[in-house]
């Protein structure tokens, strides 16, 4: 069976040696009126030393992967192409 996913949102916490969530921002609001936010765990292809990893939480990310069942975090996404970008705040204390 073939399975892809496209994400596009912000990397999240890590939550153990090369898996961590990307946050994704839902599109309609809830019944309060409040926008709710999706984690959802993400292995890193290239392992916890790769880009994935090594990213700075809140950076935003496009990426595009499989889905996989795995042991310990049931359902998850392997990135295999991703594109990142730090946010502006990152950008500024960079150049200072």
């Amino acid at each position: 069976m073939l399975s892809s996913v496209f994400l596009t949102g912000r990397l999240g916490d890590k939550v153990d040696e090369g898996v961590r969530f990307v946050e994704v921002d839902r599109v309609i609001p809830g019944p309060t009126g409040k926008f709710r936010t999706d984690r959802i765990p993400c292995r890193g292809l290239y392992g916890p030393r790769g880009r994935f990893m090594s990213a700075p939480k809140g950076s935003f990310i496009a990426l595009k992967g499989r889905i996989e069942m795995d042991d310990r975090h049931g359902l998850i996404i392997v990135c295999e192409i991703d594109e990142m970008r730090r946010t502006r705040e990152e950008e500024g204390l960079r150049s200072l």
